[in-house]
């Protein structure tokens, strides 16, 4: 198993298992979630500038199948909050489901934070669904601490 920065020759591939994370996200999580999107040309767009170092776009690559990536960014800090340095996002990871619990989502999450020390990023975060228990439990056990949560009321 190797775990690489994305080329361009994964676009298509990244782009597709966005579409089944969407799919599970909006299954599971957020019936808000458009299940196009990751297909549609802003996808690309987003993708590729991870990709072409604008961010990070990373997969995991056994026998030539690519069974998971991830794809993150620096972002700026709130304008409310104190400078302790630069903030990078892992803003989605995605793991196909017959490879999960075997540890690739930590070693993608390894070389994220390999990226970030490179960077110089001072923290990382991540959003995730408050009803993703599993996902909340692994982003805690690498070191996460709950800071916002995010309420929502439908009017």
């Amino acid at each position: 198993m190797v775990i690489r920065l994305a080329t361009r020759n994964d676009l298509e591939r990244v782009m597709e298992l966005n579409h089944q994370l969407f799919l599970k996200e909006s299954k599971e999580f957020d019936k808000t979630l458009n299940c196009d999107w990751p297909l549609g040309p802003k996808s690309r767009e987003y993708f590729q500038s991870r990709i072409d170092g604008e961010g990070v776009c990373c997969v995991c690559e056994e026998n030539g199948k690519i069974l998971g990536y991830f794809a993150g960014g620096l972002t700026g800090r709130e304008d409310y909050r104190l400078d302790f340095g630069q903030i990078a996002e892992l803003e989605n990871i995605f793991v196909l489901d017959n490879y999960r619990s075997q540890g690739l989502g930590q070693k993608m999450l390894d070389f994220l934070f390999d990226w970030c020390q490179k960077k110089s990023v001072a923290r990382v975060k991540v959003i995730a669904s408050v009803q993703n228990l599993k996902g909340i439990d692994f982003y805690e056990k690498n070191g996460f601490q709950k800071y916002n949560i995010v309420l929502e009321k439908v009017i």
